[in-house]
């Protein structure tokens, strides 16, 4: 028997990298996992590499800038499957920008950010993208599951992914999504208190983490394995989506029941700012 077995969960930004591991790791303590993304894909990705998992999942488009979108999902999965257990706001993500005056075209092109040839307009854009992405769209997505979680039986269970950017020590090059999970930990807080005892709502905070993208955008080319770039860590090493995931199971599960409000950091025991000039290093090189 899992520990999650019977629970209806939807985790955003499944397309690949932290959502993916997390998707697994509620597929693998028996959960039904709807993963989102803004394209649309064939199935939850892995999905057929565990025997029943594909039975259990399932990908849906979500355009989380659009508050239509988000209830639109949630109308459809609860219309499938009858509830919602669980939600994980993982969606989001940023690029470091050596200046957050006068954030360069390619930045933000790899964000994914809207494009302008305005210096001045592509700044304001790449900013105000990133506090949708990281913090008012998680509002979004959380608002609307708890209006389906209190009219069950039951305790739902919202889980916020944030960074150790938000650490009240500041984020040089990530000034806009620094604040954004800065909110996102705050907003966490704010949520456990007026939604109790029908919905908890968590955070984990999370350090660097070894995905594709942060193969291709954060570890510098001299450095493929990071042997340097980890070292002001403790462990020495960055974190896995699959232990991320774990920890999402561990804050659903009925060993957490208790825990409400909180922003658990994983980040391997690193102090805040070691790794903002490391992590500028691979973007400044492109430039």
């Amino acid at each position: 028997m899992g520990t999650l077995d019977g629970k209806i969960a939807i985790v955003t930004g499944t397309s690949r990298g932290v959502g993916v591991g997390i998707a697994h790791e509620l597929l693998r303590a028996g959960a039904t996992v709807v993963g989102c993304s803004r394209s649309p894909l064939d199935g939850l990705p892995g999905a057929d590499s565990e025997p029943g998992w594909s039975d259990r999942s399932l990908q849906l488009v979500c355009d989380q800038a659009d508050h239509q979108a988000i209830d639109s999902l949630v109308t459809q999965v609860v219309d499938r499957f009858g509830r919602v257990d669980i939600l994980v706001n993982n969606a989001g993500g940023t690029v470091p920008a050596p200046h957050v005056e006068d954030v360069p075209a390619l930045v933000s092109r790899i964000q994914g950010a809207p494009r302008s040839d305005d210096d001045y307009e592509r700044t304001v854009l790449f900013h105000a993208f990133a506090i949708q992405m990281n913090l008012i769209s998680p509002l979004w997505f959380a608002i609307r599951a708890q209006r389906q979680m209190k009219t069950q039986d039951g305790t739902g269970c919202i889980i916020n992914i944030s960074s150790g950017a938000g650490h009240p020590a500041g984020s040089p090059t990530l000034v806009s999504y620094g604040a954004a999970k800065s909110g996102l930990n705050h907003m966490t807080r704010s949520l456990a208190q007026e939604w109790g005892p029908r919905v908890r709502v968590n955070c984990v905070a999370l350090g660097p983490t070894i995905t594709d993208n942060f193969r291709s955008f954060v570890l510098p080319k001299d450095d493929p394995t990071g042997a340097q770039y980890f070292d002001p860590i403790p462990l020495k090493r960055g974190g896995e989506p699959a232990e991320v995931g774990r920890t999402c199971v561990f804050l659903a599960s009925g060993a957490a029941d208790y825990i409400n409000g909180t922003t658990i950091e994983m980040d391997g025991g690193m102090l805040p700012g070691v790794l903002y000039d490391a992590g500028l290093k691979t973007i400044t090189d492109l430039l």
